[in-house]
């Protein structure tokens, strides 16, 4: 039964890629500022000493702010390539990352509590950042999000028929530095601690693995 809903699920995006992309996007956006703004639960505070000794560095959320981009531009590449099941092959493992990450919110509620009180100075870095705390409220922080689809982004991209060719060496090696900036961003900006993170690339590794293994279609 969940090979044949896998295939029903494929045909459904191959048909319009795009439009099954954009509604799962914003299936997960709206499950996850539900689930952000659910009132009176108990969190379970996540802290590490090294947290403590890692720095606030304003400048870091631009890079943090790039995960967006992440998000965005290598499914554009694919799109514009047609190649849909490179991009199947990115999309199932991101979004598998995302609703899982979600279910653990919802049964095991986490919060910070290492976020600077208050912000000083009329920067440019100050006001985004207050932006995205303003946003983004430190609950439902491990594993994060950022870096396990980050992770994910990367590596599934890196292994796709249409990056493999050595023309396209640079553009793998600039989506891994992008990709190791932002998992850095989320602690030096204090939206993540060192445990979030290092929960977030071990997820990231585990669905790559089983996707892999299992399940990657290896046509472009």
């Amino acid at each position: 039964m969940i090979v044949n809903n896998f295939k029903k699920l494929y045909s459904t995006y191959n048909k319009k890629p795009f439009r099954f992309l954009f509604v799962v996007y914003i299936i997960y956006l709206v499950s996850f500022f539900l689930i952000d703004k659910w009132p009176n639960r108990d969190y379970y505070i996540i802290h590490s000493k090294i947290d403590d000794i890692i720095p606030l560095y304003k400048p870091a959320i631009l890079i943090y702010c790039s995960w967006f981009l992440m998000l965005v531009l290598p499914f554009i590449f694919l799109l514009k390539k047609k190649a849909y099941n490179d991009l199947w092959n990115i999309a199932v493992p991101m979004f598998s990352a995302m609703f899982i990450s979600l279910i653990i919110y919802i049964f095991c509620p986490t919060a910070l509590e290492i976020r600077p009180e208050y912000l000083s100075g009329n920067d440019v870095f100050t006001y985004l950042l207050k932006q995205i705390e303003a946003i983004d409220a430190p609950n439902n922080v491990c594993p994060s999000i950022h870096v396990s689809t980050s992770m994910i982004i990367d590596y599934q991209f890196s292994k796709s028929i249409n990056m493999q060719d050595d023309s396209k060496r640079l553009s793998r090696i600039g989506v891994r530095i992008l990709n190791i900036s932002i998992c850095i961003s989320t602690m030096l900006v204090k939206q993540h601690s060192i445990i979030d993170v290092l929960a977030g690339i071990i997820m990231a590794i585990v669905i790559c693995f089983l996707y892999n293994k299992y399940a990657r279609l290896e046509k472009g």
